[in-house]
């Protein structure tokens, strides 16, 4: 498994240094996302999430740091608001596919552009106690991620963009897949405004 993540931050570093006219520079400030830690038991713990991260990426690639958190409960309780948990976490991921770009590589403003990639990562968790895992499975701050990323967004403005995002994530040490619904609001650092 580790040196299936080493593999893809090294094609990610290949595809960055490769793309013509240096990498892009994104600012996720913020994400805003509908979540589930355990997609198999949804109606058991939902919730929302919020994340900041950099984006050092090309049009076929990308690597990632970030910090958030995620506030879930259990709807399905009659005393939800004692279920509730925070889960404070960091990430570093690098994906794999198209990434922010359209057949002219995001270069001229309103227009679509799209988000297609598989991603692998490393995400710790500071609060143990709301980990998802399976059943028998000791929660463990540090998990490998392997997953998914789809994006849509429209360009008004090469400088700032609002990007629709589904995300679906494999924790490998929890063996839970986790999914996201939101929205990313970035700012392209490199953009000539």
């Amino acid at each position: 498994m580790r040196l299936i993540v080493c593999l893809l931050f090294c094609t990610s570093a290949a595809v960055l240094s490769a793309q013509y006219g240096g990498p892009r520079l994104f600012l996720d400030i913020p994400s805003f996302y509908v979540h589930t830690p355990n997609a198999e038991k949804t109606g058991e713990r939902v919730g929302a999430g919020l994340e900041v991260a950099m984006n050092v990426g090309a049009h076929w690639g990308v690597t990632r740091l970030g910090l958030g958190a995620t506030y879930t409960l259990n709807p399905g309780s009659e005393e939800f608001a004692k279920t509730t948990m925070w889960r404070p976490y960091a990430i570093m991921e690098a994906g794999a596919g198209l990434y922010r770009s359209n057949g002219n590589q995001c270069a001229k403003s309103h227009q679509s552009a799209y988000t297609a990639m598989g991603k692998a990562g490393v995400r710790y968790d500071f609060n143990r106690e709301a980990i998802a895992v399976s059943e028998g499975i000791e929660p463990n701050r540090l998990d490998f991620v392997l997953g998914v990323e789809l994006g849509y967004f429209f360009i008004r403005d090469v400088f700032r963009n609002t990007e629709f995002l589904l995300q679906g994530n494999y924790h490998t040490q929890a063996k839970v897949i986790s999914a996201n619904v939101g929205f990313k609001l970035f700012l392209n650092l490199r953009a000539n405004r």
